[in-house]
C-alpha cells in the first residue's frame, strides 16, 4: 500500500512570535507586505481557495444571464444583515471593489478575480488577471482597475521591495491584462499603503524603511496616459500614511508612528488633512491627533469615519471608530464608540456606517446622531475580513476565509420600521442569533454526523461580553458559542439560544429537521482502539520560551466510518475551536516557561471504533438535487484543485462521454488516476516538496498521497460531482511500524453521491474501486487546509496546528515541534479484509 504525508514544518515569524510557516517583517508591515512562505505535504493544520460556477455531469454550465442594467437593489433602512452567498477564491481575499454587474477582488497570491455578480445567490468567476505581484488594494473606474502591490523578496542576507500600482484593462472580463505600471520604487524597503483615484490623478501613500527608520510620502501620479502614468507631485509625510480619500481639493489620511527601539506602535496617530489644488505642490493645511493603529477611512459630505485597533499579539480585541468635522479650518472630534475586535475599512448605507472586522465579519453602526453612534447590528465570517464595499442593498466582504462575501443590508419590501435600539436607555438589550451547519441530503440534517450550531453572530449594541445558554432537543449547553452534536435518531430537533450581558437577554428559536439516508457501506466490521496524538516542542535555543499554546487537530464521529467514544488529554483543554469547515481544534495554554535544552510534550488519548467494511450496491438512478448546495460549494475549482482548467476539463469530458450515473463517472475518473499515475517515492522522502496543481500533477504523472488526490478531485468536481479532500490517520499504515507510530499524515478523497451523502474514497491505495475499504482512516480535517497553510501569505486567517509562543531575544529561537500518531489495542492479524 503507497502512503505517504505531511511532515509538519516548523515556522518562524519574525516579530517574536512563531508557529506558523510565514515571515512577517514586523507588523506594521503584516497587511501591505507579501509575506514569504514555504510549502510542504500533510500533518495538522488550516484553510480555503479559488472558485468557479458548478458544472452538473458534462453539460454545457449555466450561468446567470448578463443583466443590461445592473440591479443593487435599494437599502430600505432597517438593517438586517443576510448573508446571500460566498465565493471562494485562492489565497486570501484582500480588497473588493463594485462596478455593474461585476464584483473585484484581489488576493495575496498576486491575482485578481472579476467575478459576475448579476445573480447575487451564485455569483461566478469571470476572469482572472494574474501578473499583478502582491496585488492589494483594488479601485475601479470605468475600463481599467488600479491595483497598489508591494511586492517582498527576499535576498542574501537580507529583504528587499518591489511597490506601486498596476493598471488594468478590464474591458474583457474574460481576459484582464496589466497595460500600466507606476513604479514607485524598486530594490529598496519601501511599501504601498493607501491608494485613491480621482480623476486623472492617483494618490499614492508610501513609506520606505532604512535602519529603524522611514520617509513617507504623499505622491500624486498623472494617468491619464494609462501606459505610462508618471508623478506630478509630492509631500513628506510626518508619520507612516495608512489610508486615504480625496474630496474635491482635500485629501485625508491616516498617519501612525512606530517605535523602532521599542518594537511598537505609540500611542498615538494623526489625522492631516492636504491642501492638492496644485498637484505639485500639496501642503497639509490642518491637522489632528486620533487613536493610535488608525487604519480605515471613510468620508460623506464634511463627516470623517476613522477606524483604530489595538493588536495584542495575534488578536484584536479593542477597536475605535470616531467621527469627524473637517467643515471649519481645523477638524473636530464630533463623536465615537468602542469596538470589540480589529475594525479596519468602512463603507455606509443610509444613516449605518459597516466596519470590516479583522477578527472576521462586519458591524453596522447607527451613525445617524454622531455624537452618540452606536451597534445596530454584526454579521460573522469565518476568515479576516479584510475590506467592505456596499453598492445598493447589498454588502460585499473580502474575507480571508470564505472569500467574497455577499450580504444582503436591508428586508428590501420595506415593510418594517426600524427603530433605534437605544431609545434613551442606559443599557440595550443584546440580539441571539443562530447560524446552523452540517452534512445534508434532500434538505435534511444526516443522523450520525456532527451539526453545529453557531452563536457568533450574535452581539450587543454596547459591546458587552455575551454569555451563552443553549438547549439543544431538550440538552442544555451553557458558556459554549459554538455546540456540536451528533444525532442518532431521525425527526425534528428544536433549538433554542439565549444570550445574556449579564443584565437583559434575547432569545431565538429554530427547527430542524434529522433524516436516516440510505447507507452506502455494508458488511462492517467494527474495531474499538485507542489513537494517540502527541505533539512535542523541543527548545535548543539559548532563549527562553513563553506565552505558550498549542492547538491539535482532532477527529469527529462520523457515522457509519468513525465513532470517537472517549477524549482524554495530558493537561486540560483551554478552548475549543472549529475551522472553516467545522473541524475541530482543541487548544492547550501552558503555564510554565520553557527553559534552554527543555522539552514539553501534549497528549491526546482517543478511544475510538473505526469500520472496515464492503462498498454496498446502490441506487444508479439517482440525481443529485438542484438545490443541492455541495453542488455549488465542492464543483468548483479550489486552490491547487483547478477543475476550470482545460487540461483538468478536456481529460474529464474526453471519459466520461454518455455516462449519466455519478458513482460510474466516479469510477472511471478513479481509475484513470490509478491507471496514469505512478507512486513517487522520492518525492515522499522529500518532507518539504512544493505543492502542484491538479494539471500539473497531471501532466507530471506521478505524486504523493496529496497529489492523487488534488488531481482525483479536480477530475470530479469537473464532472459536476461534489468531492472534497480528507486527510488524517492512516491507522492500517500504521501498524506495519515499529511502535505502531508516525509522524507523518495521509490524504485522500470524499465524494458525495446523490442519495447516500459523503463516502471516503482512498486512492492512493490504487484498489478496485468501490470494492472493500479496510485501511481505518481516521479523518482529522476535511478541506484544503493542510495545503492552503503553507501556500498563502495571511498567518491570521487560518488555524494553524501546533506550538505558538513567544520569547525575548532579538532573532528567531532554535524551536523544534515533533508531531506522531500512536495506535494501541489494534493489530495487523485482526484486519478482516485484508
Amino acid at each position: 500500500m503507497k502512503l505517504t504525508g505531511l511532515p509538519w514544518q516548523e515556522a518562524v515569524k519574525a516579530g517574536n512570535k512563531t508557529g506558523m510557516m510565514k515571515y512577517v517583517i514586523n507588523i506594521s508591515l503584516i497587511f501591505a507586505a507579501a509575506v514569504l512562505a514555504c510549502s510542504c505535504c500533510l500533518i495538522p493544520s488550516g484553510n480555503m481557495g479559488d472558485a468557479a460556477g458548478p458544472e452538473v455531469g458534462m453539460e454545457e454550465k449555466e450561468q446567470p444571464v448578463e443583466l443590461q442594467v445592473a440591479d443593487h437593489g435599494r437599502f430600505t433602512g432597517v438593517p438586517e444583515n443576510k448573508k446571500i452567498s460566498s465565493i471562494l477564491i485562492s489565497g486570501q481575499a484582500i480588497d473588493v471593489d463594485i462596478a455593474g454587474n461585476y464584483a473585484y477582488v484581489t488576493n495575496d497570491l498576486g491575482v485578481l478575480y472579476i467575478i459576475n455578480i448579476s445573480d447575487k445567490e451564485r455569483p461566478y468567476i469571470t476572469g482572472k488577471c494574474r501578473d499583478i505581484d502582491s496585488a492589494n488594494i483594488v479601485i475601479v473606474k470605468g475600463d481599467y482597475a488600479y491595483i497598489s502591490y508591494t511586492k517582498w523578496v527576499s535576498g542574501k542576507s537580507d529583504y528587499y521591495t518591489d511597490c506601486g500600482f498596476k493598471i488594468i484593462d478590464i474591458s474583457d472580463k474574460e481576459d484582464p491584462t496589466v497595460i500600466g505600471d507606476y513604479d514607485s520604487g524598486r530594490n529598496n524597503k519601501k511599501s504601498v499603503f493607501g491608494l485613491y483615484i480621482e480623476g486623472d490623478y492617483a494618490y499614492l501613500n508610501t513609506s520606505t524603511y532604512d535602519d529603524g527608520s522611514e520617509f513617507n510620502t504623499l505622491e500624486i501620479v498623472d494617468i491619464s496616459h494609462k501606459k505610462s502614468p508618471g508623478l506630478v507631485g509630492e509631500l513628506e509625510l510626518e508619520g507612516s500614511p495608512a489610508n486615504i480619500t480625496v474630496n474635491g481639493n482635500t485629501a485625508s489620511i491616516n498617519m501612525n508612528f512606530y517605535d523602532y527601539d521599542a518594537d511598537e506602535y505609540k500611542d498615538v496617530s494623526k489625522l492631516a488633512l492636504v491642501d492638492v489644488t496644485d498637484k505639485k505642490n500639496p501642503y497639509i493645511r490642518a491637522s489632528m491627533e486620533v487613536p493610535s493603529n488608525s487604519w480605515g477611512i471613510y468620508q460623506k459630505g464634511y463627516d470623517l469615519y476613522l477606524s483604530s485597533h489595538k493588536p495584542q499579539d495575534d488578536d484584536y480585541n479593542e477597536s475605535m471608530i470616531q467621527i469627524v468635522d473637517i467643515s471649519q479650518e481645523e477638524p473636530a472630534l464630533m463623536g465615537s464608540i468602542s469596538l470589540p475586535g480589529g475594525a479596519w475599512e468602512l463603507d455606509m448605507a443610509g444613516g449605518f456606517l459597516y466596519a470590516s472586522d479583522l477578527t472576521g465579519g462586519i458591524y453596522t453602526i447607527d451613525v445617524e446622531d454622531s455624537k452618540e453612534p452606536f451597534i445596530a447590528g454584526r454579521l460573522n465570517t469565518s476568515g479576516n475580513s479584510y475590506d467592505i464595499t456596499i453598492m445598493g442593498n447589498y454588502g460585499y466582504i473580502a474575507d480571508g476565509f470564505e472569500g467574497l462575501v455577499i450580504m444582503e443590508l436591508s428586508d428590501e419590501d420595506g415593510k418594517n420600521k426600524y427603530e433605534p435600539i437605544r431609545d434613551n436607555q442606559e443599557n440595550q438589550p443584546p440580539h441571539a442569533v443562530i447560524d446552523i451547519y452540517g452534512d445534508t441530503a434532500g434538505g435534511y440534517y444526516i443522523t450520525g454526523t456532527p451539526i453545529f450550531f453557531n452563536a457568533v453572530n450574535s452581539f450587543d449594541p454596547e459591546s458587552k461580553e455575551l454569555s451563552y445558554k443553549w438547549t439543544i432537543d431538550g440538552y442544555e449547553y451553557d458558556d459554549e458559542q459554538i455546540v456540536d452534536i451528533i444525532p442518532r435518531d431521525p425527526g425534528n430537533f428544536e433549538v433554542m439560544l439565549q444570550v445574556s450581558d449579564g443584565e437583559l437577554t434575547d432569545t431565538v428559536k429554530h427547527s430542524i429537521h434529522i433524516a436516516e439516508i440510505n447507507k452506502p457501506v455494508e458488511d462492517i466490521v467494527s474495531h474499538e482502539f485507542t489513537v494517540e496524538i502527541e505533539y512535542t516542542l523541543i527548545n535548543n535555543s539559548r532563549e527562553v520560551l513563553n506565552d505558550i499554546e498549542c492547538l491539535m487537530r482532532v477527529p469527529l464521529s462520523y457515522e457509519p466510518y468513525q465513532y470517537i467514544l472517549d477524549l482524554a488529554s495530558s493537561i486540560p483543554v483551554s478552548d475549543i475551536i472549529y475551522d472553516n469547515h467545522r473541524n475541530k481544534l482543541l487548544q492547550f495554554d501552558i503555564d510554565e516557561e520553557l527553559g534552554p535544552g527543555e522539552s514539553l510534550s501534549v497528549l491526546v488519548s482517543l478511544e475510538v471504533k473505526v469500520n472496515e467494511f464492503d462498498y454496498g450496491s446502490i441506487n444508479q438512478e439517482l440525481r443529485y438535487e438542484d438545490d443541492d448546495p455541495d453542488l455549488y460549494y465542492y464543483t468548483r475549482d479550489d486552490i491547487f484543485i483547478d477543475s476550470d482548467s482545460p487540461a483538468i476539463k478536456d481529460v474529464a469530458s474526453d471519459l466520461l462521454q454518455g455516462i449519466a450515473s455519478p458513482l460510474e463517472m466516479a469510477g472511471v475518473l478513479y481509475d484513470y488516476v490509478v491507471r496514469n499515475m505512478y507512486y513517487d517515492f522520492e518525492r515522499a522522502e522529500n518532507r518539504e516538496y512544493d505543492f502542484m496543481s491538479a494539471s500539473e500533477i497531471l501532466e507530471a504523472g506521478s505524486g504523493v498521497c496529496s497529489d492523487y488526490s488534488i488531481l482525483y478531485t479536480a477530475l470530479l468536481r469537473a464532472a459536476g460531482i461534489p468531492a472534497r479532500l480528507a486527510a488524517g490517520i492512516p491507522v492500517y499504515t500504521m501498524l506495519y511500524e515499529p511502535g505502531k507510530e508516525l509522524d507523518i499524515g495521509h490524504a485522500w478523497v470524499e465524494v458525495k453521491i446523490p442519495g447516500y451523502g459523503w463516502v471516503p474514497v482512498d486512492i492512493t491505495n490504487e484498489e478496485t474501486f468501490w470494492t472493500s475499504n479496510y485501511f481505518l482512516d481516521i479523518v482529522t480535517e476535511r478541506g484544503p487546509g493542510y495545503i492552503y497553510e503553507h501556500s498563502t501569505m495571511d498567518w491570521g486567517s487560518y488555524y494553524y496546528d501546533g506550538f505558538d509562543y513567544s520569547w525575548d531575544g532579538e532573532g528567531p529561537p532554535a524551536v523544534e515541534q515533533e508531531f506522531l500518531f500512536r495506535v494501541e489495542d489494534v493489530g495487523l492479524t485482526d484486519i478482516v479484509k485484508d
